[in-house]
């Protein structure tokens, strides 16, 4: 039997376009109000805060955790994919990934300014400080692929079943993941502006608005000193 698992540290691009309800524009305190929503957006999508979006969009609860899962979902398969695991059909990893994937959108750093209005157009500042978690965690999956390795080489897992080596595998690189989202580094922070685009009786934000709010999250790319490709084999 011939397996090969790949950490392979490229570019990850995360894409996710996150409900935007149509809400009410008429009346004064827009500033305040359209600050209050695209907090309250944020807070729904990254950190599981139902509460504030609700009450600022009248969306359902239900949608609001269908929402938020998606979107935690959605980056626990891409860690996944960025590491080269197979563990969509593991009952214990796939929901630990996304645990996971939680545990690291909590740490999410951001401000959202006031609306300021510019030539009859509003639009809202948001600074965000994107985690650092890929290269932060880089050093100790790096070496833990290489005694991976070792003991592939040594003949360790001659015997393991495909499913158990994966596990394996992945169990102990994910370990490193938790371990490291208890104490996550954050890189230079970033200005995302946003355009708020209003009709007669609603308002909202446009798709590449709240994708350019996801992309910066989380840093995606990873330093050249920091890379590294490496694969495990065993036969």
């Amino acid at each position: 039997m011939h397996m090969k698992k790949k950490a392979s540290l490229l570019a990850l691009f995360l894409v996710f376009l996150m409900m935007a309800a149509n809400l009410s524009g008429c009346g004064a305190g827009k500033e305040n109000r359209y600050k209050n929503y695209v907090n309250s957006l944020i807070s729904a999508n990254y950190l599981g805060e139902e509460n504030d979006y609700k009450k600022t969009t009248g969306a359902d609860e239900a949608d609001i955790e269908a929402m938020y899962l998606q979107n935690v979902t959605r980056l626990a398969n891409n860690l996944e994919t960025f590491y080269g695991l197979e563990i969509s059909s593991d009952a214990e990893l796939a929901p630990r990934m996304v645990d996971i994937a939680k545990k690291i959108y909590k740490r999410a750093k951001y401000e959202v300014a006031p609306a300021r209005r510019d030539n009859m157009i509003y639009y809202v500042d948001v600074t965000i400080h994107p985690i650092n978690i890929l290269n932060q965690a880089n050093p100790q999956i790096s070496a833990y692929v290489e005694d991976f390795n070792k003991k592939v080489a040594n003949g360790d897992y001659d015997n393991y079943e495909k499913s158990a080596y994966e596990h394996e595998f992945a169990s102990g690189l994910m370990d490193i993941l938790e371990e490291t989202a208890d104490s996550i580094e954050y890189k230079p922070e970033q200005v995302v502006t946003l355009r708020i685009i209003e009709t007669d009786d609603s308002y909202y934000i446009g798709n590449e608005d709240l994708q350019a709010i996801d992309a910066a999250i989380i840093a995606t790319e990873v330093s050249a000193e920091s890379s590294t490709a490496t694969d495990a084999e065993a036969e």
